[in-house]
């Protein structure tokens, strides 16, 4: 692993960008290994460091409203879902000989692949102490990107009603996967004042397996992107409390019916609290993965 986070605002950003492409420079140049193409989904520092290198650089993102200057500046060939159209990728800079559309979404090059575990709930429950509890309705809650450059305070205040909301629901289990130590201590600490509470949580410290736990749930509710769609794919019922300006692809799975967009409190009375059918997840083709390495061999 190169570098760490270096937390929200912009001089930390740009601080950390540098930092870790001087580092994975360092790195590449240390193993004096020669190679053909940089390849990433929405990595700032590899590109820089790939450009330093000069080595061509082949990048992915899904969300057209990031920072995305620096990847449509020097990435070689930038790949993005089918989803977003001409229109938008002209406005943000992508020039039309770098862009590359691909079918379906990204999620697909691994969802593809998945094997659930049909033990995981059972012991993933009793492992947090709810020995007995499997019949009761398993949410998983994921809170906003805090430290993102997209982040808006409103997906913040949607998050602390969603506490309250299944903090109080009978039969209900809420499994909270924060994103930092920092997220950890402050949800933390929202949980204990909520007096009324009588629901039952579990606020991970620590990494799962977080495809299992999603195929494991009965429902996930989540304040980012990659999540939502991880489970759109396994035939989980998705709940998005983004609040940012929403992209081309979240639109799309909106209208498709594969995703519920929970926009203020009023909205939270959408969110069906039963337990699903967890039959086997559809099949999925591996044609975002042979897309990808066709992309990707054109530079050999």
């Amino acid at each position: 692993m190169i570098g760490r986070h270096y937390g929200a605002g912009t001089m930390n950003k740009v601080r950390g960008l540098v930092v870790r492409s001087k580092h994975l420079i360092s790195h590449v140049n240390e193993q004096k290994k020669h190679i053909s193409v940089a390849v990433s989904h929405g990595s700032r520092s590899m590109v820089l460091a790939a450009r330093w290198l000069k080595v061509p650089a082949l990048t992915m993102y899904d969300y057209e409203f990031t920072e995305t200057r620096l990847f449509n500046h020097f990435s070689t060939r930038v790949l993005v879902p089918d989803a977003i159209p001409d229109a938008v990728l002209d406005e943000i800079g992508l020039a039309s000989d770098k862009r590359v559309k691909y079918p379906g979404i990204k999620e697909e090059l691994y969802v593809s692949h998945f094997k659930p575990d049909v033990q995981f709930r059972t012991g993933f429950l009793a492992e947090h102490g709810h020995h007995n509890d499997n019949e009761k309705v398993l949410v998983t809650l994921r809170p906003p990107a805090t430290t993102a450059n997209y982040h808006s305070g409103k997906s913040d205040a949607l998050f602390d009603d969603l506490l309250h909301f299944l903090l109080n629901a009978e039969h209900v289990i809420m499994v909270i996967v924060p994103r930092t130590h920092e997220q950890t201590a402050a949800i933390a600490g929202k949980i204990a004042n909520v007096a009324d509470a009588g629901g039952q949580c579990i606020l991970l410290d620590s990494a799962v397996d977080g495809m299992q736990l999603t195929y494991a749930s009965d429902l996930l509710i989540s304040g980012g992107g990659t999540m939502n769609r991880e489970a759109a794919l396994l035939g989980v019922p998705v709940y998005s409390i983004f609040a940012g300006r929403q992209g081309a692809l979240d639109r799309k799975m909106e209208e498709d019916g594969k995703i519920t967009f929970i926009r203020d409190a009023r909205d939270i009375s959408k969110i069906r609290l039963e337990k699903r059918d967890a039959a086997a997840p559809t099949p999925l083709t591996d044609r975002v993965e042979k897309f990808v390495i066709s992309e990707i061999e054109k530079f050999f």
